[in-house]
């Protein structure tokens, strides 16, 4: 896993100190859940830091087409210029801060023009029309363009990060993109079928770890122990990304499959986590983004081939989903959340195996290390 974590990085909670081997490890303390310090610690060094999945170039297919998000708890935007490059800025006018668009679709004008004062900027961020500036005494054009995020593609996903000294993509989720492209070689040009929010009253840690561990599943989502073979087919755990694959039961009615089909899985540092379905060519992104220290703001985007979005077999994955599997999700997630928050809890144990299988915890502590890794000690203090 190649983490760089020392001792002192590991907290220490009722049950003892967490480890490095989830064999003998106690879990997070309950405070890395619930502590506003331990929240802001984690947006300086995390999510402000990460590389942060934030949509697809399908959803700006042409010049012009733009989609704005938050990341990190700033402002975005993504737009394709005139040029066919793809790129982000902070979503914010230089001038005087005002929001320069809102949503997503294709721009009326040829640029992207403040609803305040009406500067308009070009598509690749230069400042193009700033109206009586010719009278302002060494008013420089140049120096009030678009502030440029860094982005990176990944078999047609776009990742931003707000950190200008991050380390590059490549590099940072080395091998990831080889990964998605070898099962799901049409990736890059799928197009969105259907996204789902949902606003979820939970911890971003508490989302991801749920999508972390399978340890649950034949528990909480009986159904879904009908569709999914418990035999691992393959387990990749790298230093940002984990993938898994598996083979489909039979299923059950309304999701019949035919058994031994692709069953995929990925996570990637912070909080992307993404599945492939059995039963139709999908690929079905999820973010579980921060929203205060007890919230999270999880979307679900559901991608597939042009031309097969009204695909039977794809309906009735977006209605797993909405209908299924991630509102049982939820109602566990807040459940744990408000558990986390009790004065009857602060630490459990990894339920883990010498060989690492999906069907325990291993890939909980995978994240968590990484959590304590980039906070470097900075939620030890925190009562």
């Amino acid at each position: 896993m190649n983490i760089k974590i020392n001792d002192s990085m590991l907290p220490t909670g009722e049950r003892g100190k967490v480890t490095l081997d989830p064999l003998n490890s106690p879990t997070l303390p309950s405070r890395y859940y619930t502590d506003e310090g331990i929240y802001r610690q984690e947006m300086t060094h995390i999510h402000r830091k990460a590389w942060t999945y934030v949509g697809h170039v399908g959803d700006v297919p042409e010049t012009g087409y733009y989609f704005t998000d938050t990341v990190g708890e700033q402002p975005i935007v993504v737009v394709r210029g005139g040029d066919d490059v793809v790129r982000c800025f902070y979503n914010v006018c230089p001038h005087r801060g005002h929001q320069l668009v809102e949503g997503a679709g294709k721009l009326k004008a040829k640029g992207i023009s403040c609803p305040y004062h009406a500067w308009m900027f070009h598509l690749d961020g230069r400042l193009g029309v700033a109206r009586l500036t010719e009278h302002v005494k060494d008013f420089d054009k140049s120096q009030f363009g678009l502030k440029e995020i860094r982005i990176a593609f990944a078999a047609g996903l776009i990742f931003a990060t707000l950190d200008p000294d991050a380390p590059d993509f490549a590099t940072e989720m080395d091998g990831f993109v080889e990964n998605i492209e070898h099962f799901l070689p049409t990736a890059k040009d799928f197009v969105v079928a259907e996204r789902l929010h949902y606003d979820i009253k939970a911890n971003w840690k508490t989302v991801v770890d749920n999508f972390s561990e399978a340890y649950h599943i034949p528990i909480c989502h009986p159904q879904l122990s009908k569709v999914l073979e418990q035999e691992m087919e393959e387990l990749k755990a790298e230093r940002r990304w984990t993938f898994n694959r598996f083979k489909s039961k039979e299923g059950f009615p309304g999701f019949e499959l035919t058994p031994g089909s692709p069953y995929y899985a990925w996570q990637a540092w912070p909080h992307f986590c993404a599945l492939s379905l059995p039963g139709s060519n999908n690929l079905i992104v999820l973010r579980m983004a921060p929203d205060g220290v007890g919230g999270c703001s999880e979307r679900v985007d559901i991608y597939t081939p042009k031309g097969e979005e009204n695909n039977p077999n794809l309906g009735a994955v977006r209605d797993l989903f909405m209908h299924m599997f991630n509102i049982e999700d939820i109602a566990i997630v807040e459940s744990v959340q408000r558990g986390l928050a009790s004065m009857g809890y602060d630490q459990g144990r990894y339920i883990c195996d010498k060989e690492d299988s999906w069907f325990t915890e291993y890939q909980l502590h995978w994240l968590h290390m990484q959590v304590l890794e980039a906070l470097g000690g900075d939620g030890q203090g925190a009562a």
